[in-house]
């Protein structure tokens, strides 16, 4: 039975404003986009828990009708906009590793930039505002604390993601589509494009393992910066898992492993990856289960608001990124196994003699 839906659609609000300005603060163009694929999970769980929301407050009471026809209207405009391209970005992005067309990869990835976050956080403000008028017992998005300057300082250091305006290797799908970012370009071979989407999915984690550790030296309860960071890493972790072993039939997506096995001659690390899965750690079903599908990936309207705090999931943050620990290094291991993929298992590097070539053509977060 659906509950605390008030909750969940101003937890979703405030949400999306939060990722937006993650996204803004963060200087480094890569981990701006990495951060902000959250905002395509929170439109579409968004689309499902308003709706649901709106349709308590008409049987409650007896609403006014004008009050109605413009939140309707709001909420149509919603699922337009996610119906348009960004349920599609959201699944092939973040909420999975789908394979794309070529031309598709830079359509999602550049989806993302500062106008558009902008006008999608404006439309949502109407939404809170609209449901503050119709239901007195919404108490609506709640305000966001400020970021911590000194965070950029400690982001930027050689150990992390290093200086901002720094030309960095980034193989990643989308990395010739981003500024500041050399890379190889997807599509050459269903081989290389499918060791190129996962293996870039891997480093995604690593990068925001570094967004994160400043939040964990700090010490404080979860802020809403690390709970969001969590939640990502979370998605994450299960569309690696995912992409790597079993694929995504409904997103035309063979695994990894397939795609291994299938190389002429066949990858030689197929094996090693295959009987590495059964050390993940059995706890990760639950997780799953109970944390990635009912609040993260998704939000469920079943679930009591409680689960969206991070002291009530049936996980810790420090078991979480042991096991992506071991995901992200059975994979890593296997890739190494073989000269084809050896390559794509380094972190970012900095070269500062490739100015004019990375990512040249490419638009800024601002720009877009």
């Amino acid at each position: 039975m659906a509950t605390d839906l008030s909750i969940k659609v101003a937890h979703l609000i405030r949400d999306f404003r939060a990722v937006r300005l993650l996204a803004e603060f963060i200087e480094h163009e890569l981990e701006k986009r990495v951060v902000a694929r959250l905002g395509l999970i929170k439109i579409e769980a968004l689309n499902a828990v308003a709706s649901a929301y709106k349709n308590e407050i008409k049987r409650k009471a007896t609403p006014d009708k004008a009050a109605i026809r413009d939140l309707e209207s709001l909420l149509t405009r919603l699922r337009v906009d996610l119906e348009g391209g960004i349920r599609d970005a959201r699944n092939a992005q973040v909420g999975h590793s789908l394979g794309l067309p070529v031309e598709r990869i830079p359509e999602h990835w550049l989806f993302m930039g500062h106008s558009t976050f902008t006008i999608l956080e404006q439309d949502l403000g109407r939404i809170d505002a609209a449901l503050r008028t119709l239901d007195s017992g919404y108490f609506g998005a709640q305000p966001i604390p400020a970021l911590d300057p000194k965070l950029r300082d400690s982001w930027s250091a050689p150990k992390a993601l290093g200086p901002a305006n720094a030309i960095r290797t980034a193989l990643v799908y989308a990395g010739p589509w981003t500024p500041d970012v050399i890379s190889l370009m997807p599509g050459s071979t269903t081989f290389q494009d499918a060791s190129l989407r996962v293996m870039g999915l891997r480093l995604m984690l690593r990068q925001l393992g570094f967004l994160i550790v400043p939040f964990w030296q700090a010490g404080h309860t979860v802020s809403v910066w690390e709970r969001l960071m969590l939640e990502l890493s979370i998605i994450d972790f299960f569309a690696l898992e995912e992409a790597v072993f079993d694929g995504n039939v409904r997103g035309g997506t063979p695994s990894l492993v397939a795609e291994w096995s299938a190389g002429k001659p066949p990858h030689k690390g197929v094996a090693a990856l295959q009987a590495a899965r059964a050390g993940l750690n059995v706890a990760r079903i639950g997780w799953r289960d109970n944390v990635r599908n009912k609040v993260c990936a998704h939000m469920d309207q079943d679930v009591p608001a409680s689960m969206l705090d991070v002291a009530n999931w049936p996980l810790s943050p420090v078991d979480l990124f042991a096991e992506i620990e071991r995901l992200c290094g059975m994979v890593g291991s296997a890739a190494r196994l073989d000269a084809r993929t050896k390559h794509m298992t380094g972190p970012t590097l900095t070269c500062g003699s490739a100015q004019q070539i990375a990512g040249a053509h490419a638009p800024r977060w601002q720009d877009i």
